[in-house]
């Protein structure tokens, strides 16, 4: 071939190249790329018909996974405890079941730090899918807890997705998480981001538990493509508006799980969007089946008769934080009487139940568990009057949210003001019938999270602790269960030991 020739034939496949080029390049401006999510999340209690819908949850992943072409399975946490079962196994039994519906990832929320950190750790080896906290760090290596993700990469279909999750500091006063740090999140989703980007993320999701307000700003400035908030008490606290965005998903009850479709043109937009109650969804037979022999387990662990309920009781979440209680009064009589103290409180976080008891069924130790998972003992401690109603006050900080610090007490009453400014809500305090002294020294039993400081009480961690009650301590639900043993006929009633000014009382 004559070097003219070559030189034609070398300007032909050059055209053509950049014909090609061109042909690809216009091709790549036109397609969409689309996705569908599955998300849900606070499912601690296979249990319960509301937070157990696994295998009502393995059909739906399975329904969309036959029918869109790329699926990314989302859980959001929030469900290693607390429960009856996660109170022996420390929530092994909920990776066991997460095994089997293969979600792509699990962010973290705070429920995960139920048996702290280290009990973390062994869950995310026992799993079969990576475990995200994008902000925690453990201040005894400077890092990541072991087996933790500060963010992952999953690739399907061509499309590539990069998940980020962050906690709020919180979880360190709510959990007593003393060898855990929690970094800025705003910080940690900026550089997790670009860490994702750079590893050709397609399109970056966040999940998170809190509330945060830069999450629209960052979702305008594509930051993050979506996000995922994971809340069941969002309903309750009526926050919908104020994580309205586009390409925001709100899980806003437990029970449910929501599948949304994006489509790629300039960014990412949702193009249809649902919050689907799994009860309406058949249950996979072979999860189900898996989740049977879990609850046999359970069963001949703890469905053993204690006693029998006289009266009506409701251990309903709402309640418990909020107002006095006949069944917390009756925890709070157990655990004074135990420690022989001339007071005692205990926090209504501290039950977990939220069920409603008829008069005439059984207690069983079961019902106990269910209602006080924590392994939580009995301090006693000497505290002052002012230090007592600091505590109370720091207990009803954050009434409002249905936090669950607030106090339940034994051997005192005390009425408090929930419209007033935080920190004065507290009005009248007796004890034994006498108006508190706040120079006086008085008994106090309570539990060991509280008297660490947990759930925000600082006043009690800066008490004068008695001698240890016992070298093993019982737990607080096995002196509760034992209780019944004793009485058989249980009927907890309320005597207006805590007043609601704005109730008219």
């Amino acid at each position: 071939m004559r070097i003219t020739q070559w030189l034609v034939f070398l300007a032909s496949l050059s055209l053509l190249f950049r014909a090609g080029y061109a042909v690809s390049e216009n091709r790549e401006q036109v397609t969409t790329s689309s996705v569908t999510f599955v998300l849900t999340a606070d499912m601690p209690n296979i249990s319960d018909a509301r937070t157990g819908r696994y295998a009502n949850l393995q059909t739906l992943v399975k329904q969309q996974r036959q029918i869109s072409e790329t699926v990314f399975f989302i859980f959001g946490g929030g469900s290693i405890g607390p429960s009856a079962l996660s109170s022996f196994d420390r929530g092994s039994h909920i990776i066991d079941i997460l095994n089997s519906l293969e979600p792509d990832v699990m962010g973290v929320t705070k429920r995960e730090f139920s048996f702290y950190e280290d009990e973390l750790s062994l869950r995310s080896y026992e799993a079969a899918f990576p475990l995200v906290a994008s902000n925690v760090i453990d201040n005894r290596v400077g890092r990541s807890p072991d087996g933790l993700h500060t963010s992952v990469i999953v690739e399907k279909e061509e499309l590539t997705l990069g998940v980020i999750s962050v906690l709020h500091e919180r979880v360190i006063e709510e959990y007593q998480l003393s060898d855990i740090a929690i970094t800025p999140p705003q910080k940690a989703i900026m550089e997790e981001s670009k860490r994702l980007r750079q590893q050709g993320a397609d399109i970056i999701l966040l999940h998170y538990s809190y509330p945060f307000p830069f999450i629209n700003t960052m979702l305008n400035k594509r930051i993050i493509d979506v996000a995922f908030i994971t809340d069941s008490r969002l309903d309750e606290k009526n926050m919908l508006e104020t994580t309205r965005h586009p390409n925001r998903m709100v899980l806003t009850q437990q029970g449910t799980a929501v599948v949304a479709s994006f489509v790629k043109n300039a960014g990412w937009q949702a193009t249809s969007y649902i919050e689907q109650p799994l009860e309406d969804i058949e249950a996979d037979a072979e999860l189900n089946e898996q989740l049977i022999e879990y609850e046999a387990r359970l069963k001949r662990l703890l469905n053993i008769q204690i006693g029998e309920w006289k009266i009506a009781v409701s251990t309903a979440r709402k309640e418990v934080r909020s107002e006095e209680n006949p069944f917390v009064n009756f925890v709070a009589d157990t655990i004074k009487r135990y420690a022989n103290t001339e007071i005692a409180l205990i926090n209504g976080g501290s039950i977990r139940g939220n069920k409603q008891y008829t008069a005439g069924t059984p207690i069983t130790r079961q019902d106990i568990v269910t209602e006080m998972p924590f392994r939580a003992h009995v301090v006693a401690l000497d505290i002052t009057g002012a230090q007592l109603i600091q505590a109370l006050e720091e207990g009803l900080s954050q009434y409002q949210n249905l936090k669950g610090g607030f106090p339940h007490v034994s051997g005192m009453s005390y009425s408090f003001d929930p419209s007033a400014k935080v920190l004065q809500r507290v009005k009248n305090v007796t004890i034994n019938g006498k108006r508190i002294d706040k120079s006086k020294t008085y008994s106090l039993a309570t539990s060991n999270f509280l008297a660490n400081g947990g759930d925000g009480f600082y006043a009690l961690k800066n008490t004068e602790k008695r001698p240890a009650l016992s070298t093993r301590p019982p737990q607080i639900s096995d002196l509760v269960m034992q209780a019944i043993v004793n009485q058989y006929d249980i009927k907890p009633k309320t005597d207006n030991r805590i007043i609601n000014m704005a109730k008219g009382g």
